[in-house]
């Protein structure tokens, strides 16, 4: 496997989704790959939660987005978070970055993307206590310390799935 292979860049956002760091991880980081895998085995749920009748997002909604970088690039992919999007009549999707990109080329934050479910790599939901739902990512980064010294209780819903969804 060549390098550029050996990476996946996961885009950190805070609650405004302010531009935060970029955080590397191998392809084949155990963790992380669980951590997506959650996230993609809980996402018919929260589509169906987050999803109006018309198909728009509602508001709070967010999904993580792994697209192809740029030629060139370290990465072969780059996950980032959109909100707000939209399932199109033919079943895929398209938002807006919500976060300014680091190997998408010419896209910035705010461009609409287009992608399928298929690419979706993790979800989040804001909770009326502030705190977040789904994030499964982010809480592997704030394991390895990408929150600083804010606890975990501050910004994660201890169960990643909304009690009322169940």
């Amino acid at each position: 496997m060549i390098a550029r292979a050996a990476a996946l860049i996961l885009c950190l956002s805070g609650p405004v989704f302010a531009q935060d760091p970029t955080v590397n991880y191998s392809d084949s980081d155990a963790q992380m790959l669980a951590a997506i895998a959650e996230a993609r085995s809980t996402l018919p749920l929260f589509l169906a939660n987050a999803l109006d009748r018309d198909g728009n997002s509602i508001a709070g909604a967010v999904i993580k987005v792994e697209l192809p970088t740029v030629e060139g690039s370290d990465t072969e992919s780059e996950h980032i978070w959109v909100t707000p999007f939209a399932r199109l009549p033919d079943g895929s999707l398209a938002g807006l970055l919500a976060n300014e990109p680091v190997n998408l080329g010419a896209l910035q934050v705010g461009d609409r993307v287009d992608f399928t479910e298929e690419m979706i790599s993790d979800w989040h939901y804001d909770a009326p206590s502030g705190r977040y739902w789904g994030s499964y990512t982010s809480r592997v980064m704030y394991e390895a310390g990408a929150f600083g010294d804010t606890p975990f209780d501050q910004i994660f819903e201890p169960d990643p799935v909304p009690p009322q969804w169940k």
